[in-house]
This record gives structure tokens, C-alpha cells and sequence, in this order.
């Protein structure tokens, strides 16, 4: 099974995906694939950050996971189920532009 989340993230913006749920439930492993949907690659990367909701892309913080996907791209990352207890999935990206993301968990 999986779900996919579509969206676009404003100019020079962050956009939350997933709020921390702060449940103990069971744990597991989630499978990720973040995409960058463009109709050609180059110009811009998406950074898709799990963390703390007050900096969730860190500095980077070693509580902080950072995916970056460039144009036309995507990355896949393997997610322990219980870092969302704590944590937020964003999306971030800085251009004047606003631009589309995809994130299809299983």
C-alpha cells in the first residue's frame, strides 16, 4: 500500500507534509520517494527535511534528516515509522518561483 501527497510549495518557502504525532503506536519501517516533478531538470532543488518543527531542516542538527532533490528528480530514503512522534516532514525551496512536489510513502 502507499499513499501519495502532492502539492506545491510557494516562493522562497516551507510547506509542513507531515505534523509531528507524538503517538508511541508501533514502529516499522516507511519507505520514501521524494520527488522534484519538473518538465526539465536543472534550476532549483527541493530539500525535504525531517526534524524538530521549530528548525526541522537543522544546520544541519544531528536530529535532523535533510533529503535534497534536484530538478526533474527524485531520492528515495528508508524512515524509521517513530521519528514522527517528535518530528515534522517539510519541504522547502528558495527560488521567486513557485514549484511542485511529490512524496509517495509505502
Amino acid at each position: 500500500m502507499s499513499i501519495t501527497l502532492n502539492g506545491t510549495v510557494p516562493a522562497g518557502s516551507t510547506v509542513v507534509i507531515l505534523e509531528a504525532n507524538g503517538e508511541a503506536g508501533p514502529g516499522g519501517i516507511l519507505k520514501f520517494k521524494f520527488s522534484a516533478p519538473a518538465p526539465h531538470a536543472g534550476g532549483y532543488e527541493l530539500s525535504f527535511c525531517i526534524g524538530p518543527a521549530a528548525n526541522p531542516c537543522g544546520n544541519p542538527a544531528p536530529t535532523s534528516y535533510v533529503v535534497n532533490v534536484p530538478a526533474a528528480q527524485e531520492r528515495l530514503a528508508v524512515i524509521e515509522a517513530g521519528i514522527f512522534r517528535n518530528n515534522v516532514l517539510v519541504v522547502s525551496q528558495g527560488t521567486s518561483s513557485d514549484l511542485p512536489f511529490a512524496v509517495t510513502v509505502e
